[in-house]
């Protein structure tokens, strides 16, 4: 195994240093199929490595999101927007290339927004800013749509900051990474998240937080594109309402109200992940 980014440079000498770093953060690198967006993953030395034309995003989160658009039936069209956990600003030029009045791009980090989104007038860059200590007050908007991808830190620790940020009957769509919500035990080497019932057990923890809120969880879904490091992530989409709601995910139509069973949905959710992605290697 070694690094992405010399196997890059050694087998495309056109490609070294800076320029492959680009290269594979913009997620046209393919491994044995796979997109693979992290400079420094480890990969099999005798592993396939395709270029692809360039993505329609700045970052591999693009198209990410997209897919977790279509899966839950979510529009951006019209709405000003807030991205939490910004990064390179995959999330944030999706918004915007599908109709996004404009978006606040949040990340605790510095210089690492596409220079094409961070001169888009149409973005609100607020770097060095940890969600945690934001005051809504400073934002140019609360957001009719929130959408999260955070690292290292649990959503629970944000979630109100979340809310703050959001308007009244604002939407809220969640990345769930499990890696960064289950407990320390349950967390694998290299921090992989592999055990199906670990993957049920954090989905169920962020859906309780949810409903606490008195947000209504809208839908569920999982990840099509896996994290960095080959972990398997979902979807959470709610709604500030007021009122705790049942599930309205499309692949739930036929549930009644009344008889509707979170830990069913959950179990549902994660075992067609799995299935999914079966014949995936776990690096991916």
């Amino acid at each position: 195994m070694t690094s992405l980014k010399k196997i890059l440079s050694e087998k495309n000498p056109a490609f070294s240093g800076k320029s492959a770093e680009s290269l594979i953060m913009s997620g046209r690198v393919k491994v044995d199929g796979r997109i693979i967006d992290k400079p420094g993953a480890e990969v099999p030395e005798d592993a396939q490595i395709e270029i692809t034309e360039d993505s329609p995003y700045v970052s591999r989160g693009g198209l990410k999101i997209e897919n977790a658009f279509k899966d839950l039936g979510i529009s951006a069209e019209g709405k000003k927007a807030a991205d939490v956990g910004a990064s390179t600003g995959g999330f944030t030029d999706f918004l915007l290339k599908n109709g996004a009045e404009s978006v606040t791009a949040i990340d605790v980090g510095y210089g690492i927004l596409s220079w094409k989104l961070r001169t888009d007038p149409r973005v609100f860059v607020f770097e060095r800013t940890n969600i945690r200590k934001i005051d809504a007050s400073d934002l140019p908007y609360r957001a009719d749509l929130t959408v999260v991808d955070v690292s290292f830190i649990s959503l629970e620790k944000i979630f109100d900051k979340i809310i703050e940020i959001t308007e009244k009957s604002g939407e809220i769509l969640l990345l769930v990474k499990p890696q960064f919500e289950a407990k320390r035990e349950d967390v694998g080497k290299g921090g992989i998240v592999l055990e199906r019932q670990v993957h049920k057990k954090v989905l169920g923890k962020i859906i309780r937080m949810v409903r606490d809120y008195k947000l209504s969880v809208e839908g569920i879904a999982f990840s099509k594109v896996k994290g960095a490091k080959g972990n398997q992530e979902f979807w959470i989409y709610a709604k500030k309402t007021g009122k705790v709601l049942p599930v309205k995910d499309k692949s739930f139509k036929g549930v009644k109200k009344t008889a509707l069973n979170y830990d069913k949905i959950v179990s549902d959710i994660v075992e067609k992940a799995h299935d999914f992605f079966i014949g995936s290697k776990k690096w991916i």
